[in-house]
Formats: C-alpha cells, structure tokens, sequence
C-alpha cells in the first residue's frame, strides 16, 4: 500500500471548478454553445432518428441476450434440455 495519493485524486482536488468538473457553478444553466459533454445525450434520447434507432436495437440485443442467459440456467437448473 501507499501512503501517497493517487495522481487521479490529487488532480481532481486541484481543480477548483464546479461539482460538473466544467468551470460552472453547480447551479448554473449550461450555455447554448456549450461543450459536447454539457449536450451529450443517449442514444435512445437522441434527437437523430438513425441513433435513436440504433439504441433501440442495442437495447433490444440487450435484453434478449440476458433472457438467453435466464433460460440457459433454468435449462441447467431444471434438465429441461434446451440446450
């Protein structure tokens, strides 16, 4: 072990910008011209229909990936031979 801060801790307690870690107060509202990390958005949230689109089938590969992944331990669990 070390008795030395980590690099990573000793930058963030040097900066002495806002919560956001942006040079805003936390209160404060983001500019309109703002940063891409102040406007980034989600995909599925995203205001391009290609992306929102897009997140929708991620979502969706998703979701049917940890069913695979439940019916492949109740099919252990229970010998019901799925798979």
């Amino acid at each position: 072990m070390s008795s030395k801060p980590g690099k990573k801790a000793a930058r963030r307690e040097a900066t002495p910008q806002g919560a956001a870690g942006n040079g805003r107060a936390p209160g404060e509202p983001a500019a309109a011209g703002g940063t891409m990390a102040a406007t980034a958005v989600a995909w599925i949230d995203s205001d391009d229909p290609r992306r929102r689109q897009i997140g929708r089938v991620v979502l969706a590969g998703v979701w049917l990936y940890v069913a695979a992944l439940w019916l492949l331990a109740l099919d252990q669990t229970f010998d019901w031979g799925v798979f």
